[in-house]
């Protein structure tokens, strides 16, 4: 299986396509920028200030075993999608269609919220600098989390590129969960980095 492939630019475009969507909606609508305020300092800054006093190993679980929750739904939802004997029995084309728009939604959604939406919210709140210093200190970990992530949100997508038939798409999740190991030791990486070397 190839870790770059067609379904892995699908969804990396939908990321991009989601990124911008986030940013502009974060910059021209008021109520939406305060949604996205709330949603940070619940989901992100909460968490983050409370681990953080119990030390830098609880901080890189928290970032760690956050970064594998999309990770880990691609290969259950594909697998609930092709094992479950659904009744009536799914036809080719809507399971298709299923597992390739949940590769393409949740590459938008995460662009959306996790890069456009929240550089765009840090640029309001406290300038270009503060967007700069959030760069400067990321550019290593963020890149890496997003190819990780975006590689095995891919996966629903890449099966239905591989095979149309039901028992062969789940042959083929079977032999691409080869790709998960390498991926989460890589987010335990990126995790590492973030904490300790703030890069």
């Amino acid at each position: 299986m190839k870790f770059i492939d067609i379904a892995f630019g699908a969804t990396l475009a939908a990321f991009g396509v989601g990124s911008l969507a986030g940013a502009l909606l974060t910059a021209f609508s008021l109520g939406f920028r305060v949604f996205i305020e709330a949603l940070v300092n619940i989901r992100v800054i909460g968490p983050v200030r409370t681990v953080s006093e119990w030390g830098g190993i609880a901080l890189v679980s928290l970032i760690f075993l956050n970064n594998c929750i999309p990770v880990v739904l691609s290969f259950l939802y594909a697998l609930i999608i092709v094992k479950v004997r659904w009744t009536p029995p799914m036809n080719p084309v809507l399971r298709r269609r299923l597992l390739s728009a949940f590769s393409l939604l949740t590459g938008g959604l995460l662009g959306f919220f996790n890069l456009g939406a929240t550089l765009m919210l840090v640029e309001d709140i406290r300038g270009s600098s503060a967007v700069d210093a959030l760069l400067r200190t990321s550019w290593v970990h963020a890149p890496l989390e997003f190819l990780l992530v975006l590689a095995c949100v891919a996966e629903p997508f890449r099966l239905t590129l591989r095979t149309r038939d039901g028992d062969k798409i789940a042959n083929a999740l079977q032999s691409d969960t080869t790709l998960l190991l390498p991926c989460l030791l890589g987010l335990l990486a990126s995790a590492l980095i973030e904490v300790f070397a703030a890069l």
